[in-house]
């Protein structure tokens, strides 16, 4: 639906009033001075969806108080050095130990 389509069908639309008879929305005047702008088709859905009001903080940090660091239950101790790693990882110390001396013998 092209934005003229949409601004025609928003000029047949009519409001009832108790006190007055009928308002339109749109006047056919401000609908041909813009007729020029065309918005693509795909970009329609990303322009009618818009939130009606501002997210509070305090939604956002409800929303949010899920999201925070878990503490991780496989660490254990490096059988070689005896430091700190993760199950099924190589431990860090270790692996930067190995690095170094690959690095030595390929010089």
């Amino acid at each position: 639906m092209s934005l003229r389509s949409v601004l025609t069908l928003q000029n047949s639309l009519k409001i009832q009033s108790s006190r007055f008879s009928t308002l339109s929305l749109f006047t056919s005047d401000a609908i041909s001075r813009n007729s020029t702008f065309q918005t693509p088709t795909w970009l329609e859905a990303f322009l009618w969806a818009a939130p009606k009001k501002k997210t509070s903080h305090s939604k956002k940090r409800m929303r949010m108080s899920n999201k925070g660091l878990q503490q991780k239950e496989n660490i254990t101790k490096c059988p070689a050095c005896g430091s700190n790693k993760m199950m099924h990882h190589l431990c860090p110390n270790c692996y930067s130990d190995i690095k170094k001396k690959a690095k030595s013998q390929m010089a």
